[in-house]
């Protein structure tokens, strides 16, 4: 009877062992959970920006001609010019900078690059404006950190003024 006692009682060494085991096998499925999280944060961030890049062109669209001629009147025909006037898009500047301060854990050094193109016609009339916005930001690091990696998204577009005579 002593004998069988000893055969169905489970070791202090099998438990260890099994727990062992078990840690073994879990440890991959944890960095794949880890990695899987990581990538939605990159995405999300992605989509994010795309967001407000889109809202910024959009805002900027519905700013009259008048006030875009008025502000760049000397600026040359099909150049690009830097920074747009932040007073064409107010609205979605402050958009930009809840997303700054929501996201600052999870993302670095982000910046907000702005570019306008002015096309006039042959009546030096503000025909075509072209709007560009880039954004860009590190995920999870500095420049100066290997993990970080430098994301971009740029956004174009062209807004043609019906009023102006082809």
């Amino acid at each position: 009877m002593k004998n069988l006692r000893k055969k169905r009682a489970v070791t202090m060494i099998e438990i260890v062992m099994a727990i062992l085991i078990l840690a073994i096998a879990f440890l991959p499925i944890m960095r794949i959970v880890d990695y899987g999280s990581v990538n939605t944060a990159k995405i999300g961030n992605y989509a994010k920006a795309t967001r407000l890049a889109q809202e910024l062109i959009e805002e900027l669209k519905h700013v009259p001609f008048k006030s875009i001629d008025k502000v760049y009147e000397g600026l040359a025909d099909g150049e690009w010019f830097d920074q747009i006037d932040s007073k064409f898009y107010e609205g979605t500047e402050q958009a930009i900078e809840d997303f700054k301060k929501e996201e600052s854990k999870n993302i670095k050094d982000f910046t907000l690059s702005t570019k306008i193109k002015l096309y006039r016609n042959k009546y030096k009339q503000l025909a075509e404006v072209w709007f560009q916005v880039e954004i860009s930001w590190y995920d999870m690091g500095k420049i100066e950190d290997a993990k970080g990696e430098m994301r971009t998204i740029k956004v174009s577009n062209a807004y043609y003024n019906p009023e102006a005579i082809y």
